[in-house]
């Protein structure tokens, strides 16, 4: 499809992990990735695509900054700073048919003005600045995941006093298997007129202002259709530590059962020396899972898990934002130079994660490309497991 100028796009590529090496537990580790260069643009704009197959068997998306698809009269619709949104068919042009999900809740800024005189003067609003006034909105999809027949989604919210780009936190919405209205973890309507406002009562965050702001954003594992291929009974989710230390991975895990229940997580603390892993349930002695290198965009280590069963493997995508040298790391924007991009594979959700791949000037088809949040999908896997296919956000020459 042809290409659009200045937005982010959903991209999709085949990745060929053809080389592997044999191990006596009977683990076939890959040691090498191909790439298959007809790269599928699938038309209009969006960002982040964290992705999840659902009991429908359709693949359900989580679309950031963009104007999503074409709506059934093929105008554009207005831009949204957050949509889930549902697709059919294969990673191809003729198969591939997103579908608009009617009553999914819109938290973009551009849907705000008409609540705002709507909402009662003792709301939480008048408690902010004015110029943290849209800081206060700011709400960005990141991961989703479909168990027992339930989508749930963690939205990131951009934070009141931090500054743009500073996640402080985390809501969770939900919709229950065979309902059309979506739910916050407490119960409340996720489309109610206070949906904007953090600290209205019926609002209250599931993760807000963690030490060093952890679990800001969160992805899910994926464990095939519907988590059907899940053995164990937990949900695995990670998150960079914050900002100023993305580059460190945090983890948690919680009981299929027990996601909406905040005080049943439990917290990554470490490996332990016969294998092991000890969880905590106090956030604050939560260890380290993983680190990723220094110096790349805050945004970079936020990784794509899926468990790969004919495989035996998790692999892990994940992407630098911006090259060392090209923009700081904290505060200049990213996609001054296109991304590195690393493969990362382990037995358990946990790891220990062994990288097979790192190319720290990585594009699909043209050197202008700008690789943005890669996500593997949980589906699309051949039949032998050797290739999967990946979905990123290419920036284009926006900031070039």
């Amino acid at each position: 499809m042809s290409k659009l100028n200045n937005f982010y796009y959903l991209v999709l590529i085949a990745v060929v992990m053809g080389v592997f090496t044999r191990c006596t537990n009977h683990v076939n580790p890959p040691v090498d990735v191909k790439f298959d260069k007809n790269v599928f643009r699938s038309g209009d704009n969006g960002d982040n695509w964290c992705v999840t197959w659902g009991e429908d068997d359709l693949l359900y998306t989580s679309q950031c900054d963009g104007r999503g698809w074409l709506d059934d009269n093929g105008k554009q619709r207005d831009f949204m700073n957050n949509r889930i949104w549902k697709f059919s068919g294969g990673p191809d042009e003729a198969s591939f048919k997103p579908i608009w999900i009617d009553k999914s809740p819109d938290y973009s800024r551009t849907e705000q003005e008409h609540v705002y005189g709507s909402i009662d003067s003792t709301d939480s609003r008048t408690q902010f600045p004015p110029q943290h006034k849209l800081d206060v909105w700011n709400w960005y999809p990141y991961g989703i995941v479909s168990i027992d027949g339930n989508i749930y989604q963690f939205m990131s919210h951009c934070g009141e006093k931090h500054g743009f780009g500073w996640f402080d936190g985390t809501q969770l919405i939900w919709r229950p298997k065979g309902e059309d209205n979506w739910l916050r973890w407490n119960g409340s309507d996720a489309n109610s007129n206070d949906k904007w406002f953090v600290n209205h009562r019926y609002n209250q965050l599931f993760f807000f202002n963690e030490s060093d702001l952890a679990f800001s954003f969160i992805t899910v594992a994926q464990f095939g259709k519907d988590y059907g291929e899940n053995k164990d009974g937990y949900v695995y989710l990670y998150s960079p530590e914050g900002k100023e230390k993305s580059n460190r991975l945090n983890m948690a895990r919680v009981k299929k059962e027990d996601v909406l229940l905040r005080d049943k997580w439990e917290f990554f603390e470490n490996r332990n020396e016969d294998g092991s892993v000890s969880w905590v349930s106090d956030i604050n002695k939560r260890g380290l899972v993983h680190k990723f290198p220094k110096d790349w965009g805050f945004y970079s280590w936020s990784p794509s898990v899926v468990w790969n069963e004919v495989l035996g493997i998790f692999v892990m995508a994940v992407a630098g934002t911006q090259a060392p040298g090209t923009g700081g790391v904290l505060e200049d924007y990213m996609h001054y130079k296109t991304a590195g991009l690393m493969f990362l594979w382990a037995e358990n959700p946990w790891g220990p994660w062994t990288e097979f791949y790192w190319n720290d000037d990585w594009y699909a088809d043209d050197p202008e490309n700008r690789l943005y949040l890669p996500q593997l999908s949980p589906k699309w896997i051949s039949e032998d497991g050797k290739e999967m296919y990946m979905i990123f956000s290419d920036a284009g020459r926006d900031f070039s």
